[in-house]
């Protein structure tokens, strides 16, 4: 069965054209409605689909078979409400249409973001298990000792940065480059595996590496 655009059979495309025609007055009420074999030249359909147009109109009280005179057009009103009744179903269908496209936009956005958390928590599982943080405490025979953190290049000679130094009572967090280290110090650390143990050498040496002083 052939449909038009907007999704109509081509008999109820046929009612609805109708039902306009006669809600405007161009078919008016009481007049003979041509008969299906000339509505069926005009509209290039078979008498068939012009056949179930008009038992549409008539089963909406549009028009009436009477007896001997054809089909008379009756209700000019119901032509109306019946083109209003379309219309209004169109736009539940549009609406409907709509809903069902941002349904699918959501759901493939929600697999976007179901894809990115995914990447991130890959991402975020790498860096845990590549980082940590250690705490380690400074011999009196340390040479770094008297030392300043930048003095004994312990970020860029190890690849750790110290996050914290607790000292007696004292918490230092972000120590600056320029404080100086204290038999005793405990420093806290943060670093890949390699780089906690370049760390915990360079602080367990008694003599400063070489080329420095």
């Amino acid at each position: 069965m052939k449909r038009d655009q907007a999704g109509m059979a081509r008999y109820e495309a046929i009612a609805l054209d109708l039902a306009r025609r006669i809600a405007s007055n161009e078919l008016p009420e009481g007049t003979r409605l041509l008969g299906r074999s000339s509505l069926a030249g005009t509209y290039q359909v078979s008498p068939e689909t012009i056949r179930r147009a008009v038992a549409i109109l008539h089963e909406r009280g549009v028009v009436k078979a009477v007896a001997g005179s054809g089909i008379r057009i009756v209700s000019q009103v119901a032509a109306q409400e019946y083109v209003d009744s379309v219309a209004s179903q169109w736009r539940v269908e549009e609406e409907i249409r709509e809903l069902r496209k941002l349904l699918r936009e959501r759901k493939r956005l929600d697999e976007q973001i179901e894809s990115a958390l995914d990447r991130l928590l890959k991402t975020a599982a790498g860096a845990v298990g590549t980082r940590h943080v250690d705490e380690l405490v400074l011999e009196p025979g340390s040479w770094a000792v008297g030392r300043s953190l930048g003095e004994i290049r312990l970020r860029s000679s190890t690849g750790v940065t110290a996050v914290a130094i607790i000292r007696g009572e004292e918490e230092i967090f972000s120590p600056p480059a320029d404080m100086r280290l204290e038999a005793g110090d405990v420093l806290t650390i943060v670093g890949s595996d390699a780089a906690r143990q370049r760390c915990r050498e360079l602080l367990s040496a008694t003599a400063a590496p070489k080329g420095d002083g």
